[in-house]
């Protein structure tokens, strides 16, 4: 049954160290709905296994899978079965056995499924496990976790009787006791109050424990006016699929969602309705907050809720899902139109009513003529990872004068049509991943542009992709011939002789675009004068910038540009030489930033670096620091997360020295080749709570290579992976971590490994 929480014990005993102490590797696979094929499945496991690109064929795409896993004792989670045809298409990839043990888990709301499932591994080789509802202890622990953010909290007696009536309706099921619980923490906590919501529930739960619907309709109807529709918008995207904050908040603001307020900006009045939607267990963040006060970057909405604002969204013809099997098209007006996995004829599209659409939101393969001139109301165009997307697709892009949100994100287009400067409206245009180098001439006609996003995105392994031998289709078409431009000698930093490919090139009159909230990364060099005109753009919160051939004189324009941009929160530069940074006047310097990204030769830091008080996140590629210049960084007293990826630090041992990094609570550190040590000196770090060493190979197998663990004193998560075969550290760091008082997971690529009996090592190899 949904809502009984399956997959909650299913993930703890997935990462208990104990029972994974005989696997070699493991794979969780959310099931995607509807599963038509096994192939679909494959992708989904090859995705979570990490086997890379998928192979040219199907058939060999499944070779590849099985010969990972033959010697291998693993363990799989097909979380979210929900019928019989879905599970014959999991067991045509899984139905092989290595005699190593392997084990796959099920989780369904269905017996039948789970019976047919045990049926088919054969018998005495399966069980079904039925969840049990909660106890009245446990429900009452989780309400007031729910209510009041504590478990234990003591209620007085009058509360508690009514809370006890309330937990006797939802019958000890999880998802009826959040949602009641996310109600009831918004509303004024009275016995008064609590009676009301006991007597709005009805009877119905205490008879028919099915009756959950009940629970979640009546938390729907508890929502204040303002999030009600901004809520069952989200049954737009499918099941099981993150939603990305940034996204969410750009569609409410293009709908007319998200008012004005006086005293609030848009996009914080937007996040404040995101964050409020979480707290009251409507939506659930997918992603722990690294940052105080940062908010959720992903969510995802539970099955069965989705499926309730799903039926009143259709009922209310305000959304019409188009899916591979789809047969009806209605005659209504409608509001929201989602295309999903369509592999139908195009015919029954061309009789859908497009006139009335507000948003077209597409997942999978794109009809080429759906996008028509006939949408004159539409507001939302996402094309986001649409597959087989072409540039004449966007021929009539220009004849949709109410358009304010345009996603072509992850898309193959490689050009913007000319008529796009017709969309006075538009917002939103997100160019992001694409192969897309020049914007259209007249871009700077729009001026109610808020947020212009292109290039290639920021990420630790973009060196990387640009040089692997076998690019995966996606990137090849990113990066087109960039590959031949790179110099790959390891022990030196990557030279990209042709920068410019990695971003777009910044358009003529891009000062004009006053109500710029967010512009990268674009290249402001190549002698065209822009970096001298973004310190125009006033409200600009967001700057990704590449640089290249700027003259002496040109770079102090852009730096000049940068001081002057007052309410800059978030900074990336992209250069083959970062010195030009150092031209920034400290006095200047934009005193808000919580945000730095930088990918380039830097050597040394900034003076300027040293007066952000704000700035919570850094990521450097390429930097080539040295020991003095991490400890800079160690006195950032906001600093929350560190990336030191390829080629950011070019010494041989990395010391965290006492009394550095107050606040740090994520280290990230990923191809560091030269390193051979790193200390954690007590006393340093002490509210680090994930730590991630990958790709260090040169780390010495022994307590040096990584040693200090046991001081971190919130370490929650320890992540070793890719770093070669280092069987004595690994079993140092085991022990370490099995005496740790907060015992935090210690993971090697997807594995979790078991605490373990102290190691046999001298005192001078454990610190």
């Amino acid at each position: 049954m949904g809502g009984m929480g399956k997959s909650s014990p299913v993930s703890i005993v997935r990462n208990d160290p104990v029972l994974l102490n005989a696997f070699d590797c493991g794979a969780w696979v959310t099931v995607p709905h509807p599963l038509d094929n096994a192939d679909d499945f494959r992708r989904c496991l090859r995705k979570q296994l990490q086997l890379g690109a998928a192979a040219h064929d199907e058939p060999a795409d499944a070779i590849r899978v099985r010969e990972h896993l033959k010697d291998k004792r693993y363990v799989i989670v097909v979380d979210d079965l929900l019928s019989q045809e879905e599970w014959t298409h999991v067991w045509q990839v899984l139905n092989f056995h290595n005699g190593k043990g392997s084990r796959v888990i099920v989780t369904t709301r269905r017996q039948d499924v789970a019976r047919h499932c045990v049926g088919n591994v054969g018998e005495g080789y399966g069980l079904v496990y039925e969840l049990k509802p909660l106890g009245d202890n446990e429900s009452m622990s989780l309400l007031c976790k729910k209510v009041y953010n504590a478990s234990n909290f003591n209620l007085p007696v009058e509360m508690e009787e009514q809370a006890s009536r309330i937990l006797k309706r939802c019958r000890g099921l999880p998802l009826a006791i959040s949602t009641i619980g996310g109600l009831l923490a918004n509303r004024p906590k009275t016995s008064i109050e609590w009676m009301k919501m006991h007597e709005h529930l009805g009877a119905e739960l205490e008879s028919d424990l099915r009756n959950i619907t009940k629970v979640i309709v009546s938390s729907y109807d508890g929502l204040p006016y303002h999030l009600k529709s901004i809520f069952i918008y989200l049954s737009i995207f499918p099941e099981n699929q993150e939603i990305r904050c940034t996204c969410l908040l750009r569609r409410w603001m293009a709908e007319g969602y998200i008012g004005k307020n006086r005293d609030m900006p848009v996009e914080e009045v937007g996040e404040r309705f995101y964050n409020e939607l979480i707290n009251r267990s409507m939506i659930q963040p997918s992603k722990k907050k690294i940052i105080p006060g940062a908010r959720v970057a992903r969510c995802m909405i539970h099955s069965m809720v989705r499926q309730i604002i799903l039926s009143k969204a259709v009922e209310g013809n305000q959304l019409f899902l188009v899916e591979k099997q789809c047969n009806e098209v209605p005659q209504s007006k409608i509001r929201h139109l989602v295309v999903s996995r369509w592999k139908g004829r195009e015919e029954k599209l061309e009789n859908i009513n497009l006139s009335y659409i507000r948003s077209l939101t597409i997942f999978g393969e794109c009809p080429v003529s759906l996008i028509s001139p006939k949408m004159r109301l539409l507001r939302v165009l996402d094309l986001e990872d649409t597959i087989n997307m072409r540039n004449e697709g966007l021929r009539h892009i220009g004849e949709l004068p109410h358009l304010s949100y345009l996603s072509l994100r992850g898309t193959e287009i490689s050009k913007l049509p000319s008529s796009l400067q017709k969309l006075r409206y538009l917002e939103t245009l997100d160019i992001e991943d694409t192969k897309v180098t020049k914007l259209p001439h007249g871009i700077f006609k729009l001026d109610k542009l808020r947020y212009l996003l292109a290039g290639v995105n920021f990420s630790k392994d973009l060196l990387q992709k640009l040089v692997q031998p076998e690019m995966n289709n996606k990137n090849t078409n990113l990066l087109g011939n960039m590959a031949p431009f790179l110099c790959c000698n390891r022990m030196d930093y990557c030279n990209i002789s042709n920068m410019d490919q990695l971003s777009v090139r910044a358009p003529e009159g891009i000062e004009k675009l006053r109500n710029l909230h967010m512009f990268g990364s674009f290249n402001v060099g190549q002698g065209n004068c822009v970096g001298g005109r973004l310190g125009k753009l006033t409200n600009l919160q967001r700057l990704g910038v590449t640089v290249t051939g700027l003259i002496e004189e040109e770079g102090q324009e852009l730096c000049q540009s940068i001081e002057k941009l007052g309410r800059l929160q978030r900074l990336e530069v992209r250069s083959h030489s970062l010195e030009l940074l150092a031209k920034m006047d400290e006095s200047s310097t934009p005193k808000h930033l919580a945000s730095l990204k930088m990918l380039g030769n830097l050597f040394i830091l900034p003076k300027w670096i040293t007066s952000l008080n704000d700035l919570a996140t850094v990521k450097m590629v390429g930097t080539k620091l040295q020991q003095g210049q991490v400890d800079i960084l160690g006195n950032l007293r906001s600093l929350a997360a560190l990336c030191l990826w390829e080629r950011s630090y070019t010494g041989e041992s990395l010391c965290f020295s006492v009394g550095k990094f107050p606040k740090l609570k994520f280290l990230d550190i990923d191809w560091l080749e030269n390193i051979e040590t790193m200390e954690i000196k007590d006393g340093a770090m002490p509210e680090l709570e994930r730590l991630w060493v990958n790709n260090c190979k040169a780390l010495c197998d022994s307590g040096e290579g990584l040693s200090g663990v046991p001081y971190l004193p919130n370490l929650n998560e320890l992540l070793v992976k890719e770093c070669g075969e280092k069987e004595k550290l690994m079993e140092i760091l085991q022990w370490q971590v099995s005496e740790h008082r907060r015992r935090p997971k210690f993971l090697i690529g997807k594995s979790i490994l078991p605490t373990s009996s102290k190691p046999s090592t001298s005192a001078s190899d454990v610190q």
